[in-house]
């Protein structure tokens, strides 16, 4: 079960977090009594599971690009990525692509899959919420030798090679405990199941690297990096109205600034907004009011936003994985997968953003 984490939630002076704190509860709870009574089942490939305990962005569609990426320039092949597809309209297995692209518009696979299946290539995804099932019909179909699953930390039905969980580097352990008013998964004490960590957003606060050490667990820093997608040519001194429906708005708009737009208004949605005509009719009309000359938004809510075909620019930004360790995490693939990986430089890997 994925809930979306609502924006209040993160404000410490909301009494209304304070009174859904129950809700914190119940959440954990679940995944509790599914890990628990779960028997993972296993495959004879390996299974690279990219996940997180904190409901909200913490990168894991850029990372399982960014692994993809990396396994392939070393060389890896059949590749594959298994993902729930969350907010789908359909139920079952279902086919994103094939290798070349998507098969299925973005309503039958989630927003977040159909994206991942535009940016790779001969890598099969599949979606399937039975992990196991999935993953079978990737091996079967496709005789995959890797499967990156993409947010299946909590999912214990499929065993898994080589957790990885991503943490906010903003973030504090007490921040994952029952005592906080934000909305987990699961508390601090679940790392013990992860076999690394990589801190994202920006390098961890001395706190919480201190109490990884203790863990004595793995762990990689990392950033995003970003960079004008669509158009290939607009003017940055124009003024722009910031549009996203994901899950850390606030990391899209501090990129969107590193960029020198001129931003002249915000307008947010929950993570995985599913755009319509009229909302969208709205949405310029607000860029209009605002005297706003483009529109600034995320790869994943223009999925949703190309196919309606809105009349007004829009401006694309590309986010990514910045990995400033990425010979750690190549030694971890070989040492836990016993992956052969040459250390060739990832051609992506910078420690600046571009601009």
């Amino acid at each position: 079960m994925k809930l979306n984490k609502p924006r209040f939630w993160d404000s410490k002076k909301s009494l209304l977090a304070i009174f859904l704190f129950p809700l914190t509860l119940v959440t954990t709870l679940i995944t509790y009594l599914r890990r628990i009574t779960s028997k993972p089942i296993s495959f004879k490939i390996p299974v690279i599971c990219i996940g997180n305990i904190y409901i909200g962005g913490t990168g894991k569609t850029p990372t399982v690009l960014y692994l993809c990426k990396m396994l392939q320039e070393n060389k890896q092949k059949d590749i594959a990525i298994l993902s729930r597809g969350y907010k789908r309209n359909t139920s079952g297995t279902v086919l994103v692509s094939s290798g070349n692209g998507p098969l299925e518009n973005w309503q039958a696979v989630g927003d977040e899959s159909y994206m991942m299946a535009q940016k790779t290539k001969n890598i099969p995804i599949v979606v399937d919420s039975n992990r196991h099932r999935g993953g079978r019909y990737l091996v079967k179909k496709f005789n995959s030798k890797i499967i990156i699953l993409d947010d299946g930390f909590q999912h214990r039905a499929l065993s898994r090679n080589l957790d990885i969980v991503l943490i906010n580097g903003y973030t504090k352990p007490s921040d994952y405990s029952f005592l906080t008013t934000n909305l987990i998964r699961e508390t601090w004490i679940s790392l013990k199941r992860a076999d690394t960590i990589i801190f994202t957003k920006k390098n961890p606060n001395p706190l919480i690297l201190k109490n990884i050490k203790e863990k004595k667990l793995m762990y990689i820093n990392s950033t995003f990096k970003s960079s004008i997608l669509y158009p290939k040519r607009f003017d940055k001194k124009n003024k722009a109205l910031l549009l996203s429906g994901i899950g850390n708005p606030k990391s899209f708009e501090k990129l969107a600034r590193s960029h020198g737009c001129i931003i002249v208004g915000i307008k947010r949605f929950k993570d995985h907004y599913s755009y319509n005509k009229q909302s969208l009719l709205e949405i310029v009309q607000l860029a209009k009011n605002l005297k706003a000359d483009y529109i600034l938004t995320t790869e994943k809510d223009w999925v949703k936003i190309e196919p309606i075909k809105p009349n007004f620019l829009f401006v694309v930004l590309k986010i990514e994985l910045n990995l400033s360790e990425k010979e750690k995490l190549k030694d971890i693939l070989k040492e836990q997968l016993n992956l052969n990986l040459s250390h060739t430089p990832c051609k992506n890997d910078t420690n600046k953003s571009q601009h």
